[in-house]
C-alpha cells in the first residue's frame, strides 16, 4: 500500500468500523444528557428524605459538574500519552463505578463524593470520544459524525431523562442511578471493541506501532503497510501534554477556551433554569419539565442541519452565524412572558441554536491541535466550558434573587455568546498556516507552466 494512510482512511467511504466508532461515541455521550436531568428529578426527593437544606443541596447539584471539569482538564492529557481509546475505556469504568455507587450511598455528602467520581469519568470520555470519533470520522463525514456524537446529549436527556422519571415514580430515586450505572457498564464490552487510534498510533511511533497500524488496516479492510509512515512535522515537532500551549498554538488554545466558556456559561444558565422560570410565570411543573424535553428536541434537529451544512461551508464559518442567531433566540425567549404556545416554541427555537452552536465547537476543536496534543487542546476547552457550566445557573440565580425582569437577565446572559461569536471567528486552523517548508515544498511539486 502507498501514500499517506490516514488519508486513504479519511478519503475513503464509511466502513463498518467507523460507523461503530461514531454510534458508540454518541451512546457515551447520551450518558451525559442523561446524567443532568437525573439529578435534576432527584434532587426534590434526596432533599426530602435526608432533610438537605439548600445550600447543601446546590453543592450537590454542582458536584457532577465540577467532576466533568475535572475530568477534561486532567484525565484527557492521558489520551496524548497511552491512547484515545484506553482513556474511553477507563473513563467508562469509572462512570459506571460511580453511577452504581450513587444509588447505595447513606448521606449527602457521600452522594456528592460519587456524583464527583461519575463527573469526572464523564468528562474524560466527552474529550476522548469526541477526538477519537474526529480521527476516524472520513472527512466528508466528519462534521455531520460529530453532530451525532454531540445531539447524543440531548437524546440522553429525553429518552433517559423520562425512562429515569418513571423509574423514580415506581422504585425511587437510587433506582435512576442505578439504571444509569447498568447503561454505561452495558457499554464496556463495545467500548473494549474501539479501535485505537491510527493518528495517536503514528504520531507515538512506538516499538509496537507497526502491528497497531496493520491492526487497524485489518479491522478496515485495507491492505497492510511494511513500514511506519512518516508523520507531519507539526506532530513530530510537538511534545505530547504541554505542546498545546506551544507559541503556534497558543492563540488557537486560548481562543477555543474562551469560546466553550462563553457559549456553556449561557448554555447551561438556559437549561437549568427553564423549568423555573415557566412556574414562575404561572405554568405547571409538568409544563415547565415539557418546555426541558422541547428545548432538547430542538437542539437535536439543530446539531444534525449544523452537520449537513457544515459539510459544504466549513464548521468555524458556520459557527459564528450559528452562535449569532442562539444570541438572537436567546434574548426573543426571554422576552416571552405570555403563551403556552409561544414559550414552547421559544424554547424549541433556543434548543435548536443551543445544540447547533455546541457541535460547532466539539468540529472545530480537533482542527486547531496536531494529534500529539489534540486530546488535551480537546480536554482543555471542554473543561473551560464545563467551568462556564457551572457559572451560568450561578449567575443566573443571583440576577434573579436580585429582582431583575426575565427579559434583563436573560439578555445580560446572552451577551457570552456574542464573545464566542467573535472568539470562533479567529480561531486559527492547522491548515490555515502551513510553515514555509511545507509551502515551498508544495510550490516545487507545482508543475512548470
Amino acid at each position: 500500500m502507498t501514500g499517506d494512510i490516514r488519508t486513504t482512511l479519511r478519503d475513503g467511504p464509511m466502513t463498518m468500523v467507523q460507523v461503530g466508532v461514531v454510534t458508540i461515541c454518541t451512546l457515551l455521550n447520551m450518558i451525559d444528557g442523561f446524567d443532568v436531568l437525573a439529578i435534576s428529578f432527584t434532587a426534590p426527593l434526596i432533599a426530602k428524605e435526608w432533610h438537605v437544606d439548600p445550600a447543601t443541596l446546590g453543592v450537590l447539584l454542582s458536584a457532577g459538574l465540577a467532576g466533568m471539569a475535572a475530568g477534561s482538564l486532567f484525565l484527557s492529557p492521558l489520551a496524548d500519552l497511552i491512547g484515545r481509546r484506553a482513556v474511553v475505556v477507563m473513563c467508562t469504568v469509572i462512570i459506571s463505578v460511580g453511577m452504581l455507587a450513587s444509588a447505595v450511598t447513606s448521606s449527602v455528602w457521600m452522594l456528592a463524593l460519587f456524583r464527583l467520581v461519575t463527573g469526572v469519568g464523564i468528562g474524560g470520555v466527552l474529550s476522548s470520544g469526541n477526538t477519537l470519533l474526529s480521527e476516524y470520522a472520513p472527512q466528508r463525514w466528519r462534521d455531520l459524525s460529530i453532530s451525532a456524537m454531540v445531539v447524543g446529549y440531548s437524546g440522553g436527556a429525553i429518552v433517559g431523562g423520562s425512562i429515569s422519571a418513571a423509574l423514580i415514580t415506581l422504585f425511587g430515586w437510587r433506582s435512576a442511578f442505578v439504571f444509569g450505572g447498568l447503561c454505561s457498564t452495558i457499554l464496556i464490552p463495545a467500548v473494549l471493541r474501539l479501535p485505537e487510534s491510527l493518528d495517536f498510533i503514528l504520531a507515538r511511533n512506538g516499538k509496537n506501532a507497526l502491528a497497531q497500524v496493520n491492526d487497524v488496516m485489518r479491522r478496515l479492510g485495507c491492505p497492510p503497510v511494511q513500514q511506519v509512515p512518516q508523520v507531519p512535522r507539526e506532530d513530530a515537532g510537538t511534545p505530547a501534554v504541554f505542546g498545546v500551549f506551544a507559541r503556534r498554538f497558543r492563540a488557537g488554545t486560548a481562543l477555543i477556551c474562551i469560546s466553550y466558556f462563553m457559549l456553556m456559561l449561557s448554555f447551561y444558565f438556559v437549561l437549568s433554569w427553564t423549568p423555573k422560570n415557566l412556574v414562575d410565570l404561572g405554568f405547571s411543573v409538568s409544563e415547565g419539565i415539557y418546555a426541558s424535553v422541547l428545548l432538547n428536541a430542538g437542539g437535536i434537529a439543530g446539531g444534525l442541519v449544523f452537520g449537513v451544512i457544515a459539510r459544504r461551508l466549513g464548521a468555524r464559518r458556520v459557527s459564528a452565524w450559528l452562535l449569532i442567531a442562539l444570541f438572537a433566540s436567546v434574548v426573543a425567549y426571554g422576552a416571552l412572558k405570555h403563551g403556552l404556545a409561544a414559550l414552547m416554541t421559544g424554547a424549541t427555537v433556543s434548543g435548536f441554536f443551543l445544540i447547533g452552536s455546541m457541535a460547532s465547537l466539539y468540529s472545530i476543536v480537533p482542527q486547531i491541535f496536531p494529534a500529539r496534543v489534540r486530546n488535551t487542546g480537546t480536554g482543555l476547552a471542554i473543561g473551560f466550558g464545563r467551568l462556564g457550566a457551572v457559572a451560568g445557573p450561578w449567575l443566573g440565580g443571583i440576577l434573579i434573587a436580585a429582582g431583575w425582569q426575565r427579559f434583563a437577565y436573560y439578555s445580560v446572559l446572552a451577551l457570552p455568546i456574542l464573545l464566542a461569536a467573535a472568539a470562533v471567528r479567529r480561531i486559527p486552523l492547522l491548515e490555515d498556516a502551513p510553515d514555509a517548508e511545507q509551502r515551498h515544498s508544495a510550490a516545487s511539486l507545482k508543475p512548470a507552466e
